[in-house]
């Protein structure tokens, strides 16, 4: 790659004036590495990153810093000496690579090493903050922002229809992939490294890497989560006052629970609430909402839902609110939580905290049924279905169908066949992906065959090398989806003058979970051990010990019978997917008649599949 080689001692350069783009009145920051041998930022409306150059290179720094005097330290260096670059620099120095695994926070970073004639990009742990790039004229760009980096000349802006066709199939084969053809992602917990032998991509950061044995956590250990999880909410609220998406679950409140000791602790402001109030008994959670805000103390907003989401409702809002989004907005619920945060913001708060993150880490996945199946641990099976029964509203019939045959029966007679006959059940499991591709999806032969391929790519062995549950477990780090998440609520924090922190996710708590064994997780017999029983203490009166996981997909669906048909009217249907080759335009006219007659309920989610990638893709063709 000539670029690199091109880069030299010059120091880097700054443009005042974003781009003379149509997005120019919100951008992000953008890295710019030409063939003129200079980095150059152009800043964007919510500030510029920290840099640094010296003889050894440049270093590009944007984000925040958890260990940011034990770096000082093992330099030799005087607290707030140097900016966040200029000490990652310094770092990089002393540790080489290995420097990456040992930043705690959550940033995008490039390095350029001249020595190595190498350049670095590497985004957090866990991807809270993005880091997105793209090929030019011998050069690259960066920016936290896929929209930013096509904003530049000599960046393509056509989109990408594989990924637009393989989100609508709800398959995402390609976790570097975007939804422009020129942009690529740096995947969370990785380092992107380009030189003259190319451009390869590694992890850095793995709390139990495939192939070792994993070091998993005793009951004593399980001391050490109280501390683990308090440093991560006050790593949160070390960004300044905060507020807290509090439902009524258990991930929320356990979050709002330990935030308030802190800052009482700390003598500072209690954190702010921030509720939403669904209308119906499904999904309404108010009672206990206001409950918990009650007894911490804690002032709290409560707004209704209708309230939040504006007078043309919540699809048509969203639909708005997706057109001037970076990539599609994958949540329809954005325009209720940013009206709530953006309350929170005008109100003082510059953090707002979730429970976001508890779901995938304090919870077992139920391909842990076949671990126990496959271990003939019939006394862990039963405590295992015991949990779902206890935790959430299914019935027995589902659980056993479910749980029992899905995840636990169905892997092993996989495993069974497949060493009988593992042409016939590759040939059959490749059915069945491909089965997967609405027949809407992709009409033209070259798309539709460039589907097939990467959906067989994405086949994986029949018996994992670590078991189910850690297969599954390490979905959650690896998906494309998990990076997609971080990325819309790092928007979300933009529209809301906030920024957004999810504590489950901190990557210490994350290394800390990841390694607690499932029987300790379900501890007390239900999902959720880790938290449930202490929120009861706290709580007597609220009902915690028998609380049950509130869903809002039958809201969602009658959400999309009354809005949906005068969205799919305005927006025109599909008909931009429709240009590009990604759908059948009178196909998809014909799924939303049947799917808004009300046949076929389950299916309604495909209506806002649809309309929000229409809706984004207008605002590009």
């Amino acid at each position: 790659m000539t670029v690199l080689a091109a880069i030299d001692r010059q120091p880097l350069a700054r443009t005042p004036q974003p781009l003379n783009a149509p997005a120019a009145a919100r951008t992000e920051w953008c890295l710019q590495i030409g063939r003129d041998r200079r980095f150059t930022v152009l800043p964007g409306t919510h500030g510029t990153p920290a840099y640094a150059a010296t003889e050894a290179g440049t270093a590009i720094f944007d984000g925040t810093l958890y260990n940011r005097a034990d770096l000082e330290a093992h330099l030799g260096l005087s607290r707030g000496a140097t900016n966040d670059a200029d000490l990652i620099l310094r770092a990089y120095r002393r540790f080489g690579g290995s420097l990456f695994g040992r930043l705690k926070g959550t940033f995008a970073l490039v390095i350029w090493d001249r020595a190595q004639q190498r350049l670095l990009a590497a985004r957090d742990p866990i991807g809270v903050h993005p880091l997105f790039y793209a090929e030019r004229s011998g050069g690259f760009v960066f920016s936290v922002s896929p929209e930013r980096v096509v904003r530049n000349d000599g960046v393509s802006t056509a989109l990408n229809p594989r990924a637009l066709a393989d989100w609508l199939a709800h398959r995402w084969p390609d976790a570097e992939e975007t939804f422009f053809e020129a942009v690529r992602r740096v995947r969370p917990g990785y380092v992107l490294s380009l030189d003259r032998s190319g451009r390869h991509m590694h992890r850095y950061w793995d709390p139990a890497p495939p192939g070792e044995s994993v070091e998993w956590l005793t009951e004593r250990d399980l001391e050490r989560f109280d501390d683990v999880f308090s440093q991560a909410i006050e790593r949160a609220m070390s960004l300044g006052p905060a507020g807290i998406f509090l439902s009524g679950g258990l991930d929320s409140v356990s979050v709002a629970a330990v935030a308030t000791d802190l800052a009482r602790r700390r003598q500072s402001a209690p954190p702010r609430a921030l509720s939403l109030a669904f209308p119906g008994d499904e999904c309404n959670e108010e009672a206990r909402q206001a409950g918990v805000a009650a007894q911490l103390g804690l002032h709290q907003d409560m707004v209704p839902f209708g309230e939040a989401v504006g007078s043309t409702g919540l699809l048509q809002s969203a639909l708005d609110m997706g057109r001037g989004w970076p990539q599609p907005m994958m949540n329809a619920w954005n325009p209720a939580y940013i009206h709530l945060g953006s309350r929170g913001a005008r109100d003082g708060c510059r953090v707002i905290l979730t429970g976001v993150g508890g779901d995938e880490w304090l919870t077992v996945s139920s391909y842990h049924t076949a671990d126990l199946l496959g271990a003939l641990d019939f006394r862990g099976l039963a405590h295992m279905l015991s949990s779902i029964r206890r935790s959430y509203k299914f019935s027995w019939p589902n659980i056993l169908r479910a749980t029992m045959w899905v995840y636990g029966v169905r892997p092993w007679l996989t495993i069974a066949a497949d060493a009988v006959a593992p042409g016939l059940v590759h040939a059959s499991r490749v059915r069945r992906v491909l089965a997967t591709t609405p027949e809407w999806v992709a009409p033209g032969e070259d798309l539709r065959r460039e589907l097939h391929r990467r959906a067989e790519s994405m086949i994986l062995p029949t018996r994992p090398e670590n078991g189910f549950y850690l297969r599954e477990m390490r979905q959650s780090l690896e998906h494309p989806l998990q990076a997609i998440e971080m990325e819309n609520a790092f928007e979300q924090g933009r529209r809301i003058g906030a920024t957004l922190r999810h504590p489950f996710w901190d990557a210490d708590l994350v290394d800390l979970l990841f390694r607690i064994p499932p029987h300790l997780l379900n501890q007390g017999g239900r999902t959720k051990g880790m938290v449930r029983d202490v929120i009861a203490r706290r709580f007597p009166d609220l009902g915690f010990e028998r609380h049950r996981k509130v869903f809002a997909f039958g809201f969602f669906g009658s959400v999309v019978r009354t809005e949906g048909p005068a969205a799919w009217k305005r927006l025109g249907g599909g008909k931009t997917l429709a240009r590009l080759g990604v759908v059948d335009a009178q196909r998809v006219e014909d799924l939303a008649a049947h799917l808004f007659s009300g046949n076929d309920p389950r299916q309604l989610y495909r209506i806002w599949d649809i309309l929000h990638l229409e809706a984004w893709a207008q605002a590009w063709v």
